[in-house]
Order: structure tokens, then C-alpha cells, then sequence
């Protein structure tokens, strides 16, 4: 399949799948006016989370930097790193974004907006793992995300609350006394920015299962948007690079990751059904085949991903 192909292709599947759940949010607000929730509740609620939404695409970046002590890039730090962000932004012919450093839990990078403007947050010790090279290649990837990415995600942020929600209403507080239904409605609201296992299993358990069946369709126009984001790297630096790049972080990734916020999932991660609905990145082998890419001479004596395989055997 060729780049251009497989750009309209992921392209497609992001926006089917953000205007998909904005109708189901759509009919699921309407769902709970018709079934007597207070219009001017649904309405406060959906001006809300608009608001959040808007911050989230302005400010997201800023936000996630904050969450992990970030700080202006200083001359303390290896100047390689601006560097390598300085030659990336050259061979795109793009502006250069503010760099902030961050201190994450697997060495990495995020790209996203400060009240609007690009930002891009790096782990330090990333040059460590990764080299002067290996920077640029990522540099290049997330460059690929400021556009209509960041901004569908941040449409899609809280879709499957929404939705999850409205089922809640219809099956439990519907029709029920206005104490029930408020509070049944704020246990639901309490929870739904909390990102953790149990919260989401609770909401999933309150939805019957809605919601996490939307966060796994949202979840799919995440892994179409890291393909985006390769494909637009693959035309600044070379696909081996970017691919080596990533090998290096999958490498040193350990955990369930959650955020993914390194970019590859780790070599041991789970590779079950349940954690590829709802991973936020493809597994780093499939990026590499979409890259067209063989593994890296350095890798195959590893042979990551057949640990299972292996123990099983």
C-alpha cells in the first residue's frame, strides 16, 4: 500500500469514527431530555464539556507538562536536543515549536498546545536511548500530530462518557425521585474524569458496557492517528530511522503504560485481545510493517513480542 493510500485510509477511519460518536453523543443527550432530565442540567453539562474539550486542544500540551514538572528547556540540558528539533523543523519547512522538558515514566516525547501555540515536551535522558538521530526521527513523528490531530482527540476526550452516561440514566435514574437521580448522577459525573482501571470499570459497570465499547471505537482513531503521525515522519527522515527509534524505546518500556505517552508499547506488554482495544498506540511491530521496515539488526536476536510464545512452548 502506498504512503498517500494509507494517509486517506487512517484519515477516513479517524473522521468516521469522531462524526460516529458525536452522533451517538448527540442522540444520547437527546435521549435524556425526552426521558426528563433537567434541560437546563444537559445543557450545563454539554457547555462543560465543550469547555473542556476547547481547553484540551488549546492547552493540552501545557497541561500534560505540568503533570509531569515540566520546565522551559534550559542550558543545562544537552543541547543535542535542540538540535536535533532545530534540523527537523528545517527539512519540514514547519515553525519551531517551544520545548519544554518533562521527566516521564519511560524516557519520551508529546507534542500538543500551549493557549494555542505548538509545544513539544521531551524526557532528557531520551538522547540517552535513543541518539542524535534517533531524537530528530521522534521530533519528526510528533511534529505529524499538531493539526487536525490533536484536535479530534480532544473532540473524542469525553464522547464515551457521554454516551455511557445517557445509558446509565435510561436504565437506573430515569423516572426514579429527584434525589436518587442527582445523586446517581453526580456519582457518575465524580467519575468520569478519573482515568484509572477501577474508574473505568466502574463507569463500565454503571453503562453496562457502553462506555468502554465507545472508549475502545475512540481509541482506534488514536492508533490511525500514530499511523498519520509515522507516515508524515517517513517524509523527513528516513523509515529505518524512525523505526530504530522506536525499537529503542519499546526496549526500555516497562508496565501497562497507560497513556503510551512514549509512543511504542512495551516488548512485554500484553498483546491480549482486552489491551489492544484499548491501547493508545499500535504495537511497535505493526508500525514497523506499516513502515515497510524489517526489524533492526540490533533487535532480532532479542526477538521481542515471543516471550509468551517462548514460555508456552
Amino acid at each position: 500500500m502506498s504512503s498517500s493510500t494509507l494517509v486517506r485510509i487512517c484519515k477516513m477511519r479517524v473522521w468516521v469514527v469522531t462524526v460516529g460518536l458525536l452522533l451517538a453523543a448527540a442522540v444520547a443527550i437527546s435521549a435524556l431530555v425526552r426521558t426528563g432530565a433537567p434541560r437546563a442540567f444537559v445543557g450545563g453539562g454539554v457547555v462543560f464539556l465543550g469547555y473542556l474539550a476547547v481547553q484540551s486542544w488549546r492547552s493540552g500540551g501545557r497541561f500534560e507538562a505540568q503533570d509531569h514538572d515540566g520546565r522551559p528547556l534550559s542550558e543545562q540540558d544537552p543541547p543535542e536536543i535542540r538540535q536535533a528539533l532545530l534540523q527537523v523543523c528545517q527539512a519540514a519547512g514547519e515553525p519551531v515549536p517551544a520545548v519544554t522538558a518533562v521527566r516521564l515514566d519511560v524516557p519520551g516525547m508529546t507534542a500538543g498546545y500551549s493557549d494555542g501555540e505548538p509545544m513539544v515536551a521531551v524526557d532528557p535522558r531520551l538522547l540517552v536511548v535513543v541518539g542524535s538521530e534517533g531524537l530528530q526521527a521522534l521530533f519528526a513523528h510528533e511534529l505529524g500530530h499538531f493539526g487536525t490531530d490533536i484536535s479530534t482527540d480532544a473532540i473524542r476526550e469525553y464522547l464515551p462518557q457521554t454516551v455511557g452516561f445517557a445509558v446509565f440514566w435510561l436504565v437506573a435514574l430515569a423516572g426514579s425521585g429527584p434525589t436518587v437521580a442527582t445523586a446517581g448522577s453526580a456519582l457518575y459525573i465524580a467519575l468520569a474524569p478519573v482515568r484509572t482501571q477501577y474508574a473505568l470499570a466502574a463507569r463500565g459497570i454503571l453503562s453496562l458496557g457502553v462506555e468502554p465499547l465507545a472508549l475502545a471505537v475512540s481509541r482506534c482513531a488514536n492508533r490511525q492517528e500514530e499511523y498519520l503521525a509515522d507516515a508524515y515522519a517517513a517524509e523527513i527522515v528516513s523509515s529505518a530511522q524512525l523505526a530504530d527509534a522506536l525499537y529503542h524505546i519499546a526496549a526500555i518500556a516497562t508496565g501497562d503504560n497507560e497513556e503510551d505517552v512514549a509512543g511504542p508499547v512495551p516488548w512485554e506488554a500484553d498483546r491480549s485481545l482486552l489491551f489492544s482495544l484499548f491501547a493508545t498506540h499500535p504495537s511497535i511491530e505493526h508500525r514497523g510493517e506499516t513502515l515497510d521496515c524489517e526489524l533492526p539488526e540490533w533487535v532480532r536476536p532479542y526477538q521481542p513480542h515471543r516471550t509468551e510464545q517462548q514460555s508456552s512452548g
